[in-house]
């Protein structure tokens, strides 16, 4: 079985590499799940990677992002061409894969596509029609949950999901939302990473984690609140992730020395802080539309790392995690002053026991291996159909 992915991920040196011609900060959430999930798939089946890379004019310092192939194990990444101007950028992208299609045997060939770029899904579904191939959406968000889009942008892309062979979810809700035609499909909450360079952070000293979208919204300023009324100028608050207004951000971590604000890191650099950390936060508060469709996808990294996860909780999480983790009912700011003084009065002994059950459930779940072991499986039930 061939496996062609379409997507605007990276591997993961290019991805670091790459970001150092930003001037804002890329999506690394879906870098990771979409990296991640290629590289599970890769265990044990080559993989061709039709990466089409993000690409913004007012943000990126390049005039334009030439093609490229970089090899990485069983996987091939090839990179297409992208120009400045978005008119051509459809055509182009499905013109340059069409090359790259017409050159390999595509006789057990399928094709996984990401769901939430029209470039990208556009070029994948046309594609899969034309050398009559079955294409399955990897789906791990709403298009409406994509920063600044519109109603427009989630019907399109909605339509153009609508008649794809298979789906790929990360909960049963988001395949509710897509796979209106009650298609195949199979239910991925989250790959755990199974390697990375680890990183020197005890410069940071005693520190309490949070990584993830910085947006106000989210409750990030909460935390800092919560933090700052812990009154502990022993431990550090260490704070990476994307944030739209860093300068907000900047003045809190100036005021406070004991508040680190780190901006966008390297995924080595993440995995580095969690399992060195006293304990992982995820503050985001409740919130019904994210608990129906979605998974803290930094929660899920913490159950695996070596430290103590505190989290709010997610409804899809508690039932298999209830008792790997502090949850917090909504994620107030009294109640974090409360959890973060439970997890920093615990004793070593009780929470190792916690970390230990965690890493083991989560494991069992969402190794690379599990996951390609479900999604093998899963896939070559349309190869089945095409004989």
């Amino acid at each position: 079985m061939r496996i062609i992915y379409f997507t605007t991920a990276l591997e993961k040196e290019d991805y670091v590499a790459f970001c150092k011609n930003w001037r804002g900060s890329l999506n690394t959430t879906i870098q990771n799940l979409h990296n991640r999930l290629i590289r599970a798939l890769a265990l044990t089946h080559e993989v061709d990677v039709i990466s089409v890379r993000p690409y913004s004019k007012k943000y990126c310092k390049l005039k334009k992002l030439d093609a490229s192939i970089t090899q990485e194990g069983k996987i091939t990444w090839h990179y297409l061409e992208v120009k400045r101007r978005k008119l051509f950028r459809v055509n182009h992208t499905k013109r340059d894969a069409k090359k790259i299609l017409l050159k390999m045997n595509l006789k057990d060939a399928i094709i996984l596509t990401d769901t939430l770029n029209p470039y990208i899904l556009k070029a994948s579904t046309s594609l899969a029609e034309d050398f009559h191939l079955p294409i399955i959406g990897v789906c791990n968000n709403t298009p409406s949950g994509i920063h600044d889009t519109g109603k427009s942008y989630t019907t399109n892309l909605h339509s153009m999901a609508d008649n794809l062979s298979g789906y790929i979810t990360q909960t049963t809700n988001l395949n509710e939302l897509f796979n209106k035609h009650n298609r195949a499909n199979i239910t991925i909450e989250g790959v755990l990473e199974n390697k990375y360079n680890e990183e020197d952070v005890k410069k940071y000293g005693k520190y309490i984690f949070y990584y993830g979208n910085l947006e106000e919204r989210f409750g990030v300023y909460d935390l800092i609140q919560a933090f700052i009324e812990l009154n502990n100028p022993n431990i550090n608050l260490v704070i990476a992730g994307y944030h739209a207004n860093e300068e907000k951000m900047d003045k809190f971590s100036k005021f406070r020395n004991n508040i680190k604000y780190l901006g966008m890191i390297s995924n080595d650099l993440m995995l580095s802080l969690e399992n060195g950390s006293l304990f992982n936060i995820n503050s985001r508060p409740y919130s019904e539309d994210f608990d129906r469709y979605l998974i803290p996808y930094n929660t899920l990294d913490y159950l695996n790392s070596k430290s103590l996860t505190v989290s709010v909780r997610n409804n899809i999480l508690l039932k298999t995690f209830k008792d790997d983790a502090l949850w917090l009912e909504l994620g107030e700011k009294e109640e974090l002053i409360n959890v973060m003084n439970k997890a920093l009065k615990m004793s070593e002994k009780e929470k190792e026991e916690i970390i230990k059950k965690a890493n083991n459930d989560a494991n069992k779940l969402y190794s690379m291996s599990v996951v390609n072991h479900k999604l093998i499986l899963f896939l070559k039930q349309f190869l089945k159909q095409r004989e």
